[in-house]
């Protein structure tokens, strides 16, 4: 069965997510209302933060939405350090075609604020990029990322 998988962190960088499934359709940009982007969880691997969400009314977070099998979600959550350091929720999304339902990641021990590595932000900035996002879209992230 084919779902949707929300990437608003690395994973919203194709190249990324080529390292992760070797199968998905788009991605497609996508909205998430009622959420603010977050830096809130230390990655050793990243040696940083890393993105995540937290519940904020009257803010959005940009994105990508993939269209993936659901047999491969042991994969994502692998990735994503679920459900140890990410949970797995469902939520809706805005696409150019309509709302959607999706998956994605939220930290399950959020701190206050941890500052993403360069490396990080920029494979985040790049799949932005990529997707078409402009400078206010990257500047959202890059307040959320040093604030």
């Amino acid at each position: 069965m084919m779902v949707n998988y929300f990437a608003y962190d690395v994973t919203i960088n194709p190249d990324v997510m080529r390292r992760i499934l070797s199968r998905w359709q788009g991605p497609r940009r996508a909205i998430l209302e009622g959420y603010r982007l977050v830096f809130d969880t230390y990655s050793a691997a990243w040696k940083g933060g890393i993105a995540g969400l937290e519940e904020a009314s009257g803010s959005h977070v940009v994105g990508a939405l993939y269209t993936i099998e659901s047999e491969d979600f042991p994969l994502l959550d692998r990735y994503q350090g679920a459900p140890n350091t990410r949970s797995r929720i469902k939520i809706r999304v805005k696409t150019e075609t309509g709302v959607e339902e999706a998956y994605t990641y939220i930290s399950s021990n959020p701190r206050k604020h941890v500052a993403p590595s360069r490396p990080y932000l920029s494979l985040v900035i790049r799949g932005l990029r990529t997707l078409g996002y402009g400078e206010a879209e990257v500047l959202m992230v890059e307040k959320a990322a040093f604030s």
